[in-house]
Order: C-alpha cells, then structure tokens, then sequence
C-alpha cells in the first residue's frame, strides 16, 4: 500500500508541476501576443503621425503656392488694366486724328 500512496503522490506531483509548467507556457504566450499587438498599435499610430505631419507640410507649402498665385494674379490685374487704359488712349487719339482728317 505505501507504493501505491508513493506513487499516487509521485503522480500527483508531477501532474501538477506539468499543469503549472503548461500554464507558464500559456502565459508567455499570451503575453508576446499582447506585447505584438501593442507594438503593431504603436507602429499604426506612428505611421498615422508621420502621414499627418507629411500631409501639414504640403498643406502648408500649398497655402504659400496659393498665396503666391494670388499675388501674381493681383499683379496681372493691374497690368491688364493699365494695358487695357493704354488701349483706350490709344484709341482715342486714332479717332481724333481721323475725326481731324
């Protein structure tokens, strides 16, 4: 009978150190899921914070061609519009020179 209880001990032991060694191994497993899923969450904001800054940098550099645009405009207004009085006065004096003929 002491074998048998031996035995059954030995049994129980190593049933239990096995159930603690298969949990040890599920744990870690667990956790590296955990840690990869946390890195793989990082690398996505990263990556989104990355796309953000390049995307307010070409606003940016778009806003000042925008400005730039607007200043070359303004300037073609104006030149347009002492182009378009030189005109008139031009035609003007074709007139009063014909009108004198």
């Amino acid at each position: 009978m002491d074998i048998e209880l031996l035995i059954y001990c030995i049994t129980v032991i190593v049933s239990a150190l096995g159930i603690k060694e298969i949990w040890g191994i599920w744990k870690r497993k667990i956790e590296i899921r955990n840690k990869k899923d946390q890195i793989d969450e990082i690398t996505k904001d990263q990556i989104t914070s990355q796309v953000i800054e390049e995307l307010k940098r070409k606003i940016n550099g778009l806003e000042g061609k925008i400005d730039d645009l607007l200043k070359m405009n303004k300037e073609c207004a104006v030149k347009l519009a002492r182009l378009e009085e030189r005109f008139t006065l031009l035609m003007k004096k074709t007139k009063s020179k014909q009108t004198s003929k």
